[in-house]
């Protein structure tokens, strides 16, 4: 979800040449994946949350609570037994986040915090995604060490995630395989272009300079 999103796009809406030819009917409506769930009995996922405005975000206030939807000119439609919604959402301080209103927080009845994975599971997703590579366990272990290093940083107010890591990863993997080396030099090279756009400074600081320093202080 973003700004952008809008009910209409996980409730349905009408098929305007349909709506032409039968008029506001059942045949002319086109269900969309919230409704679809309610109606087989499916999980919904509500995925990034916040980043819908709270307007959007109140449209799932009477699913939750009356199990059931109502759809303008064809009525209430009521929910399966077995009909789940899921939302996720990043941390509130993010940018690009919108408060969730606490009538929809007091119908969500569940609550999972999650953090970075461990070191050992974020090593499984860079390898995971780098099947090919043949760099060597030196340079992946620097990698976990540079985004480890952006998330303990009170300068940085988004971190890198592990995307950033397997872009390193995959670059470097690419330049090693043209020159047939890898140099530090170039490793360094290659993570400062990615961290720069994998983070997000605090106000006050510059996001060059911080890639500069983490990189420095990190691949000697």
């Amino acid at each position: 979800m973003d700004e952008s999103t809008k009910p209409a796009h996980f409730i349905g809406s009408f098929d305007p040449a349909e709506t032409i030819r039968r008029g506001f009917s059942k045949k002319s409506f086109i269900p969309g994946s919230l409704t679809k769930m309610m109606v087989s009995g499916g999980i919904f996922l509500a995925n990034e949350l916040n980043r819908a405005t709270e307007f959007t975000q109140n449209t799932f206030l009477e699913p939750l609570e009356e199990r059931s939807i109502l759809l303008p000119r064809l009525g209430r439609i009521k929910a399966d037994e077995q009909f789940f919604l899921i939302c996720a959402a990043n941390p509130g301080d993010m940018a690009g986040t919108h408060r969730i209103s606490e009538a929809l927080k007091d119908r969500i009845k569940v609550w999972i915090k999650l953090d970075y994975p461990s070191r050992s599971v974020e090593m499984e997703i860079i390898h995971a995604n780098i099947p090919q590579s043949k760099l060597s366990k030196d340079f992946l272990n620097l990698t976990h060490e540079l985004i480890a290093a952006t998330r303990s940083s009170r300068e940085i107010e988004r971190p890198a995630s592990v995307r950033s890591a397997i872009a390193i990863v995959k670059l470097a993997g690419m330049k090693e395989k043209k020159e047939k080396s890898l140099t530090i030099s170039d490793f360094k090279s290659i993570s400062k272009m990615v961290l720069a756009g994998g983070i997000k400074a605090r106000p006050g600081f510059e996001e060059d300079k911080l890639v500069s320093k983490i990189v420095d202080n990190v691949v000697k």
